[in-house]
């Protein structure tokens, strides 16, 4: 990806995809695909090494231009109040093995972390997921953004170039596409498939259990 000198920090890009982090935060917040202050958001500054990301510990519903946080892809902060988001690094991670990725988006959303507890792939159950989506792989690793966890996504990535989305196990979804809007649909996409998934194994279940003078 070529780089170009960003005049400021309050330039015109860098302004506009904070807009657009704003608006998708809390629209994601108002259809509870991430409540409390968890979950974080981010986008690359079209032609630039320039990444706006939300502050640590700040909700999706309190997202403003001052509490996104710019810093460059090799985790210097330019602009913005407070701490980038501890998910710093795997934004990072993810922004440096694929270039076409221009907004991140993850969320702690409860179908997709409990869906993910049964298997490696949350199941694309829908023709719209399938469609969509593909697969969505199942990372089973520490929360916390180590080497290896860093070493597992890169390792997702190279599996596959048209990667969208991964359920991290026991943390939440991490959807990625060519803009925050775009990731954030997938988000809600892999959370209403888990849902779906989850609804129809509970159908089977019951089916297998039923006696027979049900």
């Amino acid at each position: 990806m070529s780089k170009r000198k960003y005049s400021s920090p309050d330039s015109i890009a860098i302004t506009r995809v904070k807009q657009s982090l704003q608006t998708n935060a809390k629209r994601a917040y108002e259809i509870r695909l991430q409540t409390g202050n968890g979950g974080n958001l981010s986008g690359r500054v079209p032609g630039t090494d320039l990444i706006v990301i939300k502050a640590s510990g700040c909700s999706f519903e309190q997202c403003q231009p001052d509490n996104l946080i710019t810093v460059t892809l090799g985790g210097t902060q330019i602009d913005g109040e407070g701490m980038p988001s501890q998910e710093l690094a795997t934004h990072l991670a993810i922004y440096k093995h694929r270039p076409d990725v221009h907004g991140i988006f993850h969320s702690h959303s409860p179908w997709a972390i409990a869906c993910a507890s049964r298997g490696d792939t949350i199941p694309t159950v829908t023709f719209h997921a399938k469609s969509k989506l593909g697969r969505i792989p199942i990372l089973r690793v520490p929360d916390e953004a180590t080497p290896a966890k860093l070493d597992a996504i890169k390792a997702l990535l190279a599996a596959d170039c048209n990667l969208q989305a991964f359920v991290q196990d026991r943390h939440g979804i991490f959807s990625f596409a060519s803009s925050i809007e775009l990731a954030r649909y997938n988000a809600e996409l892999v959370e209403e498939t888990a849902q779906i998934a989850w609804f129809m194994a509970i159908s089977d279940y019951l089916a297998l259990n039923r006696g027979p003078d049900a």
